[in-house]
């Protein structure tokens, strides 16, 4: 126990065990007056107490919060089956990096087939109707048709190419290869890491599934997701720095705020942040819990005080200032942040107010010993 608690503890019983104050222990030079507190200039209390001025500083640094580790929905990429099918054989596991339009499954589906045969004869048909077109050509050229007949088949030629462009169309958009009659390869739609794996051989698949059966993200950059308590986000906004602690790691990162939830999640009484961070050396993995401690801003000047300068008096925080020569009165405060020793004062203390920063506590006694006499 320190020697400042120990006079503190020792003072406190006495008063508790006084009787209402004779003159001798009047010259004392300590006496209290309803909420007020009273110290002569020469009173030896004076060497518990201290005063302070309440001034402006940079804000107090934030606790790490807990976090966990999303993908950026920008750079993931849900990859699924086009046609209905059965999975033929799976080229990745999960965590596999891989590159655009590597093959990552391979689906044996009688729909291909049906497609590729609908291709072929559209390309058949274009063919037929360019033979019509110079048949009727030279049939025109001989009188043997009229220009009638010449157009129509450059119509019906027109039509066929449409009908090929269209099937073509619709083949490369499916995103894959072919492996034969009824086989094709699924491709990677873009660089990436495995991070989702639903896939297996022999799995009957369609395109209509509700989940991917296969997920591919960037991981150069990931979003942090922080949970903040409420008044930790009353002055954030994007842009905002933050710092990333992966855990078992002593290695940091920096973040950038991104977004803050408008919304308090009820049952935690937290706010959701999104923080982006680089990932560099791939140490921050999806779904993996890290630390996540958000800067104040740099522009951002508030009032705090020792912790020491706050007591508690009934259901209220105060701090007692000095209102005369020898005069302390206690104030209710609101506090914000707590670390290192002090505690930042959001509403109540004005800048350039003098104030107890040591020996709160003694003077409270005090107060509470003249109520009860």
């Amino acid at each position: 126990m320190s020697t400042e608690l120990r006079w503190v503890v020792v003072l406190a019983a006495v008063l508790a065990c006084s009787k209402p104050p004779t003159p001798a222990e009047a010259r004392t030079g300590l006496s209290a007056d309803g909420a007020t507190v009273t110290l002569a200039a020469d009173a030896p209390q004076w060497s518990y107490v201290s005063l302070d001025v309440a001034a402006r500083a940079e804000p107090l640094p934030p606790l790490p919060v807990p976090g966990r580790v999303d993908l950026d929905e920008k750079r993931t990429a849900n990859v699924g089956a086009p046609l209905a099918g059965r999975i033929e054989s799976v080229e990745v596991r999960l965590g596999t990096r891989v590159k655009a339009q590597d093959r990552l499954f391979s689906v044996r589906s009688g729909a291909w087939a049906e497609l590729d045969r609908e291709t072929e004869g559209a390309r058949a048909q274009v063919l037929v109707r360019q033979r019509l077109l110079e048949r009727n050509k030279e049939l025109f050229e001989l009188k043997a048709i009229s220009q009638k007949d010449v157009l129509a088949s450059e119509a019906e030629l027109a039509e066929a190419e449409l009908a090929l462009k269209a099937a073509e169309a619709k083949r490369r958009s499916l995103q894959v290869v072919a492996a034969g009659d009824n086989l094709f390869w699924v491709r990677a739609p873009r660089s990436g890491t495995v991070v989702e794996l639903d896939v297996f051989t022999g799995q009957e698949v369609t395109p209509d599934r509700d989940r991917p059966l296969l997920r591919l993200s960037d991981l150069d950059e990931v979003l942090v997701i922080g949970d903040l308590l409420e008044f930790d986000v009353a002055s954030l906004s994007p842009g905002q720095r933050a710092t990333i602690h992966p855990q078992g790691l002593s290695t940091s990162l920096p973040g950038v705020v991104e977004t803050v939830s408008e919304v308090v999640d009820a049952r935690r009484r937290t706010v959701e942040v999104r923080v982006r961070a680089k990932n560099d050396g791939r140490v921050l993995r999806p779904n993996a819990f890290v630390e996540v401690v958000v800067e104040p801003p740099t522009d951002q000047r508030v009032i705090s005080v020792p912790d020491a300068a706050l007591v508690t008096q009934g259901q209220r925080v105060v701090v007692f200032v000095a209102r005369a020569e020898g005069h302390l009165e206690p104030v209710a405060v609101v506090t914000g942040r707590r670390s290192g020793g002090r505690t930042e004062v959001l509403r109540g203390l004005d800048e350039g107010t003098r104030y107890v920063s040591r020996g709160a506590l003694l003077l409270l006694n005090q107060v509470e010993l003249s109520r009860e006499r």
